[in-house]
Order: structure tokens, then C-alpha cells, then sequence
């Protein structure tokens, strides 16, 4: 079936329902029903999105296949993380505003995923799944109008727009895998019964133990977590993840279940050896990583940035930022730094240091000792916020600037 078809069936079936929704509104809701913990029944979700509908005779019918159709592919969509709003939901570069109007396609969109995150029972979730969809709700709420927009964006609100809206598809992911696939760790009896068969091999209680020693190692920084975690790495390429396995796999590993506690044991690998002043080790861990994932859900791309920076590979840091090429605070400092290394205090430089300036103006204060951050740093956080530097500061990013000699000096001077 046509995506055309597909399409045109659908805005038919719309225009028989009582609620009328438009196609932008009902692709949004049906990425936000691929967010649920739980998965619905049609019975259970069409009411919600059309309300009663009339449908009468077999070319009507076809519309529900239609109806059907779209909503497999969005599902397919949330397994393979491929999250991206739809083209059409595009944000103007040069007035935000102009694309929240009444009935453009990126606040009906984000209103339809909105919609159907109303089905989450928020009283089921633990504390991390929580803040993963209020991340996600401040993103979808912030574009579901002008009004809304203008109250979450605040001063800079055009670049911020520009940022939340990048920023959509890694809360999107986070919210995706939080709800659904984080509790997965703890493996219901049917599953793992084949992932006895076809992972460990393991008696049901080691295999309690050993997603005990997952939980234990990944909260964990100290050099004594290598081994344990080379111990639950050695298990898993034993098993499923053999290097035919990840030969095969190696472009889209992120968005399969079963390999997403490999990924994290191998990025907190690389963590651990960066903060103890491995950064070799830990660069070609993270360089691997994102061979594997190269959309890098993760944001393993941060820490490999200053891992680059202290290890002076100004090439290969020219070349990762290249591949991403996003307007991220990481990216910009990485940039400010390579310019710094290559013309001294000038104007290539110096533009870049504005730019940090204008996408947080904590980051100076906060790097050269001015301002303080919280000892106890929250897991998210807005671009903008003291937060976002603390996240920066985890990455290693104060040691990438004490790395570059008088960098500091130079970003302290107006």
C-alpha cells in the first residue's frame, strides 16, 4: 500500500468521525501510542482519536486498513528509533512563530502525540520514567502553540525554539525507552526463557544476579567496576552478541532491545577511563560506539569531544563535528577550543565565544569559578540552564579547557 494511499485513506476515514482530526495530529498520535508502557487495543484508542465513526459500506472499511497500515508503520518506527517528525513539521528559521499558527502541521502534530501520552497512568511510574516524559510533555507542549511557545522560550527564544526542537527526538528516545523497554532489564518468565535459550544459558536465579550486578556496575565510576563489567561483557559476546552479531547489526544496534545493556556497559566503560585519565582508552571505546549507533542516542559524541580535545586529535574532532553539526553547547565549546588552538584570540574565535555566551551565559561564569553549581545535579535538564553546563562539566569538559593552554584565561576576557 502507497504511502499516498495510505494517506489519502486516512484523511477520508477523518472526515467521517465526529472529532475530524487532521493527518498531522493523527500521526502524532500514533508515535505517542508507540511511548506507552502498554500497548492498546484499536477499540481502546480509536474512540479517543475520532470520536464515533460512521463508516457504512467496504470502501469505507479500506479506510480502517489504511488506518491500520499507518499505525504498523509507526510502530515500526518507535522499534527502529527512527523519530523524527514528519518533513512538513519543519520549524522557520527565521521567526519560530510562523510555523505554531493555528493548524500548521508541527503544533497539530505534537497536540496528537500529546493526546495519546493521556493514557499513561503516571501513578505506575517510577521516578526516572517521570521525568522522562516531562521532558518529553515541555518539548510537545512548548510547540503546541504561539502562546505556549513564548512562555517556554523566554529571551533567545528563536535559538531556543531551534534547540528544543533538535532536542525532540533524544527525549522522544529517552521517554520510548524508559516506559517501555527500561523495566525490560527484568525479563518477564516467557522472556526469558528464550533469553536463556538464546543469550546466557543461565539458571533463572543467576540470571536475577546478574541483572542485580548490571544495576550495581553501571552506578558505579571506581576502576573495581572494570572487572565485573568486563566479566558481564565477556558473558554477553559469548552469547547473542558474537562479531558476526555486531557485523551484521553494526549501524542500528541502539534500536534493538537486546543490545541496548551492552551499549551502556561499553559507554560507562569509556566514562570510567576518561574520568581517571584514560581518555585514549575511552576515545576509541566511544569511536566504536558510535560506529555501532552512529544517530548516537546515547550522546556518547559529548564525551568523545573532549576526549579529542585533551588527546589533541583537532582532525578528528573537526570530522565529529562535522558528522553532527548540531548547535549543541558541547559542540559550540569544542569548536570555541579548536579555534582558539588554530588562530590564538581571534576573530574566529572570539565569534565563537559569543556564540557560547548567547546559547548560556552561565557557561563563562561557571567555568572560570564565578558562579557555582548544585552538588546534586538533576538527570535532565533545558538548554540554557546552569544544568546544561553541569552536564557539559560531567563530560569532562573543564578538563578539556585546563588541556588548552590560557583557554580559560581567554574565555573569561570580554
Amino acid at each position: 500500500m502507497s504511502p499516498t494511499k495510505i494517506r489519502n485513506d486516512v484523511v477520508k476515514l477523518s472526515e467521517l468521525s465526529t472529532k475530524k482530526p487532521d493527518y498531522y495530529f493523527i500521526q502524532g498520535y500514533l508515535m505517542g501510542l508507540g511511548v506507552l508502557p502498554q500497548m492498546l487495543n484499536p477499540s481502546e484508542w480509536q474512540p479517543d482519536l475520532f470520536g464515533d465513526l460512521n463508516v457504512q459500506n467496504a470502501t469505507e472499511l479500506k479506510y480502517l486498513e489504511s488506518l491500520m497500515a499507518l499505525y504498523n508503520q509507526c510502530m515500526e518506527k518507535v522499534i527502529q528509533n527512527e523519530l523524527k517528525m514528519p518533513a512538513k513539521c519543519s520549524l522557520s528559521k527565521q521567526d519560530y512563530r510562523d510555523s505554531l499558527k493555528p493548524n500548521m502541521p508541527l503544533p497539530s502534530y505534537c497536540k496528537g502525540v500529546l493526546q495519546a501520552l493521556k493514557h499513561i497512568n503516571k501513578r505506575m511510574l517510577d521516578a526516572e520514567q517521570k521525568q522522562a516524559l516531562n521532558n518529553l510533555n515541555s518539548v510537545l507542549k512548548a510547540f503546541s502553540s504561539e502562546k505556549a511557545a513564548a512562555k517556554e522560550f523566554g529571551e533567545f527564544a528563536q535559538y531556543n525554539a531551534q534547540e528544543y526542537k533538535r532536542n525532540y527526538v533524544y527525549f522522544m528516545a529517552d521517554a520510548i525507552f524508559e516506559l517501555r523497554f527500561s523495566n525490560d532489564l527484568t525479563l518477564s518468565d516467557e522472556d526469558e526463557a528464550v533469553f536463556n535459550n538464546s543469550f546466557l544459558d543461565e539458571e533463572p536465579n543467576e540470571l536475577d544476579e546478574l541483572d542485580e550486578l548490571l544495576g550495581l556496575v553501571l552506578a558505579d565510576t571506581e576502576l573495581k567496576a572494570l572487572e565485573p563489567m568486563q566479566m558481564l561483557l565477556e558473558i554477553m559476546e559469548g552469547g547473542l552478541i558474537t562479531k558476526q552479531f555486531i557485523k551484521d547489526n553494526a549501524g542500528h544496534f541502539w534500536g534493538l532491545q537486546e543490545t541496548r545493556p551492552y551499549m551502556m556497559l561499553r559507554a560507562h566503560r569509556a566514562k570510567i577511563h576518561a574520568l581517571h585519565g584514560y581518555t585514549v582508552k575511552a576515545q576509541s571505546e566511544l569511536e566504536e560506539l558510535l560506529k555501532l549507533n552512529p544517530n548516537d542516542n546515547q550522546a556518547n559524541r559529548f564525551l568523545l569531544m573532549n576526549c579529542l580535545i585533551i588527546n589533541k586529535e583537532w582532525e578528528k574532532l573537526e570530522a565529529l563535528l562535522a558528522d553532527f553539526d548540531f548547535q549543541e553547547l558541547h559542540a559550540t565549546a569544542s569548536r570555541a577550543l579548536s579555534a582558539f588552538v588554530m588562530h590564538g584570540d581571534s576573530k574566529p574565535a572570539n565569534d565563537y565565544k559569543k556564540m557560547l555566551q548567547q546559547q548560556n551565559k552561565h557557561f563563562t561564569k561557571i567555568l572560570t569559578g564565578q558562579e557555582k553549581l548544585k552538588e546534586q545535579q538533576p538527570p535532565y535538564y533545558s538548554p540554557g540552564s546552569k544544568e546544561e553546563v553541569g552536564v557539559y562539566l560531567e563530560s569532562l569538559g573543564k578538563q578539556a579547557w585546563i588541556s588548552v593552554s590560557a583557554s580559560l584565561f581567554w574565555l573569561r576576557k570580554k
